[in-house]
């Protein structure tokens, strides 16, 4: 918009932004006369002052203050006395801008090595970590680890670079006060999006390609290496090395590892075996050797678990034959003070002998002790005689329930034998603790195989067997052992690959087994080292998928049937990358030399985990040291850059003195002429 004056009567247009000064100038010239009529004459103006520095040294001092050295410097100089102020700073940016137009590349240099030393102090190398227990009770440790942690992270370098923009966009700004507030929060977007983009591309793409390539190399220890990628797992999972030290070493199963104790670091692991080679060799075999010991494990456990008795035994043939050698003393004891047995106190006795089937078992029984050469009239015999009649009608019995129509029979009998061993145990305690001790073997043959019959017998028919069995030990650990041998069977027959958790305690099983063990403590131990199992299960399946290309990873073939399966299947994304795992499988996994310590890190069992944590906390504390380092390097990194990204270039400060006078446009007449 055009300036108009009228000047003697004619009406002059001057350019918009021409200064008072120009047009009374020219207002003097047409007029031939002084500006106004009783005005003095104009003084001459004041010489300009002359800066402090015309140099690089200037150009420094601006970085080394983040743009407010323009300003220290004029305030410095007016408390001298050496001028106004506001000269001053103009005089100064002057010549800032004079020499960042004439030497650009040496302005900029100059700029930026004094910023290093702002960088620096602000970056948070070694201030801002030390402020992390102060607030982490105010802040949350979540946040407080984000804005004060050790580690240059994305957010935090952002956050200096955004600082320093800030304060770098306040130092060079011209613009009066009131505009200070925008000017800041403009130096801030501008210096935290440069310095976050520039993180965000170094954490993502050079860093990772840096380290890939090192590696591929053969630079760097592998050992730390394979150390600092488990942690990393550890931290996906929720633990730390210690907490993961405690959780392996409180599990039940001795076997179990570091790769068994979280969903990231079995991923780890299957990453450290994705390619042939040593490493997947190595940790094959000890997934297998493991693999095959499950039955054995659960076998192991069932012996020492479920009865109460120390020489319990899963298999009957070896329970039968030591409950067998350790009652020998305790019968020759009971034969040895065996009672007189008469018509008045055995009367339960007598009434047997009445009966057709009974004598029929005496008898036999008779036939055994001439067998052995034992005198049968000889009252001190009596006991055993009876005895040698409790086990012909065993045999009876067992007879008796492998016939078709024999059941009815079998309870006969099985009454008789009771009422006589009653009365026997009666007159003879000897007799009783060894019955205890070794109930027989056609007995302890019976009880097992209703044990075996576990998964079939309804809860309520398992309380009656508990109930007939509980008062002699070796009958109901026969029994018990029974039950282990179905379950162990089920075990075996659904393979070592199969969820031992669903395979033995499937559906309503739990609460009928929890009755066969010797408390619920002993079975509630069983049922974690079940989980634990199965978790371990989870391991060695994540180490080796069961696709068609993991079949055998060597086998050069096998990458085409897992693409061309997952072509058939729809999903072409997953065969394109079964196609470049199978041709170059190391660009999936881990190089070899680190894969190597890796998985040899995480099928280390519990007792003997110790050392590998260690390791990995030693790794963890020269990491910390680099992280320092890191931290002072990416926090003067983002500052310098935010400052850079922030800064305003000086503007010209005596544009009226270099202008010439400007010539108004066509003038108008006025209305009078």
């Amino acid at each position: 918009m055009t300036i108009e004056r009228v000047i003697n009567g004619t009406v002059y247009e001057f350019p918009s932004g021409t200064s008072e000064a120009v047009i009374k100038r020219f207002e003097a010239q047409k007029a031939g006369a002084p500006a106004a009529p009783n005005a003095p004459a104009p003084r001459p103006a004041a010489p300009r002052p002359a800066p402090f520095s015309t140099g690089a040294g200037s150009q420094m001092l601006q970085g080394l203050t983040f743009g407010f050295g323009d300003e220290a410097v004029a305030g410095m100089r007016s408390a001298m006395g050496q001028g106004n102020y506001e000269d001053l700073v103009k005089s100064e940016r002057e010549a800032l801008r004079e020499y960042s137009e004439k030497n650009p590349v040496s302005s900029t240099a100059a700029q930026v090595v004094g910023g290093i030393a702002p960088a620096v102090m602000t970056g948070g190398a070694s201030l801002i970590p030390g402020l992390t227990a102060s607030t982490a009770k105010t802040l949350g440790p979540k946040l407080a680890s984000l804005l004060f942690g050790k580690a240059p992270t994305v957010a935090r370098t952002a956050g200096t670079g955004a600082a320093a923009g800030a304060a770098t966009a306040l130092g060079t700004t011209e613009k009066p006060i009131e505009e200070w507030g925008s000017e800041a929060a403009k130096g801030a977007v501008a210096g935290g999006a440069t310095a976050g983009t520039l993180a965000l591309l170094g954490k993502y793409a050079v860093m990772p390609a840096f380290r890939r390539v090192k590696q591929s190399l053969g630079y760097g220890d592998a050992n730390k290496a394979a150390d600092l990628a488990i942690v990393r797992a550890l931290e996906k999972d929720g633990m730390t090395p210690d907490q993961a030290l405690a959780k392996i070493q409180g599990m039940a199963r001795g076997e179990a590892t570091l790769a068994d104790i979280g969903e990231n670091t079995a991923a780890l692991l299957r990453r450290s075996t994705a390619a042939p080679g040593g490493a997947r060799r190595e940790t094959k075999d000890v997934l297998a050797t493991r693999e095959a010991g499950r039955i054995p494990r659960v076998s192991d456990d069932l012996r020492t678990l479920m009865s109460g008795s120390k020489d319990f035994y899963t298999d009957v043939t070896d329970l039968i034959k030591k409950r067998s050698s350790d009652a020998d003393a305790l019968y020759s004891a009971a034969w040895s003070s065996a009672p007189t047995f008469t018509a008045k106190n055995s009367q339960e006795i007598e009434a047997l002998r009445n009966l057709p089937t009974f004598r029929k078992a005496m008898e036999g029984g008779s036939r055994r002790m001439a067998d052995q050469g034992l005198d049968i009239a000889d009252p001190a015999n009596v006991l055993r005689g009876l005895h040698e009649t409790k086990l012909e009608l065993d045999d009876m019995i067992e007879k008796a329930m492998t016939s078709d129509r024999g059941a009815n029979q079998a309870r006969i009998l099985t009454d008789m034998k009771n009422r006589l061993l009653q009365a026997m145990e009666r007159q003879s305690p000897e007799y009783r603790i060894a019955r205890q001790a070794f109930a027989g073997d056609s007995e302890m043959l019976t009880a097992m195989k209703e044990g075996q019959r576990i998964y079939q017998l309804p809860e309520m028919d398992m309380r009656k067997l508990i109930d007939r069995f509980k008062d002699s030990p070796s009958e109901y650990d026969a029994f018990r052992a029974g039950i282990s041998q179905a379950m162990l069977e089920r075990l075996r027959v659904a393979g070592p690959s199969a969820d031992p958790m669903a395979t033995v305690l499937s559906r309503d099983m739990e609460q009928k087994l929890r009755r066969a063990f010797r408390d619920d403590e002993a079975f509630d131990l069983f049922k974690q080292r079940l989980s634990e199992e199965r978790t371990m299960l989870g391991t060695e399946k994540a180490g080796f998928r069961k696709t068609p290309l993991d079949t055998d990873l060597e086998s050069q073939g096998a990458g085409a049937v897992g693409a061309g399966t997952s072509l058939l299947q729809g999903r072409p994304v997953a065969a394109a990358l079964e196609t470049v795992r199978s041709r170059f499988p190391n660009l999936m996994g881990t190089p070899e030399r680190i894969a190597a310590p890796t998985a040899q890190k995480l099928l280390t069992p519990g007792p003997k985990a110790d050392p590998v944590i260690d390791s990995i906390m030693q790794s963890l504390k020269a990491q910390e040291a680099q992280l320092l380092q890191a931290t002072g390097a990416v926090g003067t990194g983002a500052a310098l850059t935010g400052g850079i990204a922030a800064s305003r270039a000086p503007k010209e400060q005596y544009a009226e003195e270099g202008q010439p006078t400007p010539a108004p446009a066509s003038p108008l007449q006025s209305m009078g002429q």
